[in-house]
């Protein structure tokens, strides 16, 4: 066996020697790192993104969830100039949760994250992360960022009375729970959310690499009776402006894999959709999971194929 490198830290001077004009943009072009530290799938939005007078660092947008992640960096110890502007930003924004980067998280400035996550509604809250860079022998610097800070949602639960999840919802939180493991070995690297996380709603979103189309699969019962059928899809939120542009590619993208795909402008909505279809396909048919699974882990890899040089394409 060969003799073992050396790892060595690297001083973030050497790799950003400047805040705003190289580690505010690093962060910016590398938010799938920080997503997957926050177990988010996350997505630029701006940077230096107006609040008032002020402007933040940058701004991110959660793909699973349309939420909004406010980000303040810096280089060095924290200090109450960045938490402050952290606090403002992400106040100014509505964002749900606020991040703040830096070499080192001052004790008190931890103290503050985390009491700030003890009044913190479930679902928003504050993170505290320090980020290292090192480098074994001459390689290349990696980074390394790590939590320090973090919204308690155990501590959240107990101190405030628990949400009832339905006997429907406790279905969907199983099913995603089993499901998800399988698509992320199958799909590495697609989604960072919903591992490790109850989730008892009917849907997961999942990243296309850019914020206004998304990938999705839900189970849907469209007549409000128990026929229901899974539907992987293809979601273009704002569809008045960019579906008509993928329905010029139809023929293209239809010509590019064997799925039946339905083109669906949803009439009466702005969004509008490309799905495909598993029906029938009962949730509460729970020996048929497996089925379900191997075929959205199918279908969604093909949508994907199919559609990320059309989607790339878009304006």
């Amino acid at each position: 066996m060969e003799g073992f490198g050396t790892l060595s830290e690297v001083d973030l001077h050497e790799v950003w020697p400047d805040e705003a004009r190289d580690l505010t943009p690093w962060l910016a072009d590398n938010p799938a790192q920080l997503g997957e530290t926050l177990q988010m799938d996350l997505e630029l939005e701006q940077t230096e993104f107006p609040v008032g007078p002020f402007f933040a660092d940058v701004v991110l947008r959660d793909t699973g969830t349309d939420q909004r992640v406010v980000v303040e960096n810096m280089l060095g110890r924290t200090d109450h100039d960045h938490l402050g502007k952290l606090i403002t930003y992400a106040a100014g924004l509505e964002a749900h949760w606020a991040v703040l980067i830096a070499e080192r998280i001052r004790p008190e400035h931890r103290s503050a994250l985390n009491w700030l996550n003890s009044i913190s509604d479930e679902g928003s809250g504050f993170f505290g992360i320090e980020v290292r860079v090192y480098r074994i022998g001459d390689s290349k610097p990696a980074v390394s960022l790590g939590v320090v800070a973090m919204p308690d949602d155990f501590s959240r639960t107990a101190r405030h009375a628990p949400k009832q999840v339905t006997e429907v919802g406790a279905r969907y939180a199983e099913w995603w729970s089993e499901f998800i493991p399988v698509f992320r070995e199958a799909h590495p690297g697609w989604t960072n959310a919903y591992l490790n996380k109850a989730h008892p709603h009917n849907w997961i979103r999942l990243p296309s690499g850019r914020s206004d189309v998304r990938y999705g699969l839900f189970f849907s019962n469209p007549t409000g009776a128990l026929n229901y059928r899974l539907v992987a899809e293809v979601l273009v939120p704002n569809g008045e402006m960019l579906f008509p542009q993928l329905l010029e590619m139809r023929e293209a993208i239809e010509g590019s894999c064997d799925l039946d795909l339905v083109w669906d402008p949803i009439e009466g909505k702005q969004a509008s959709r490309v799905a495909v279809y598993l029906d029938p396909a009962d949730p509460a048919q729970r020996h048929r999971w497996p089925e379900y699974s191997q075929w959205a882990v199918d279908t969604l890899g093909k949508l994907r194929d199919a559609f990320t040089e059309p989607i790339k394409s878009l304006p």
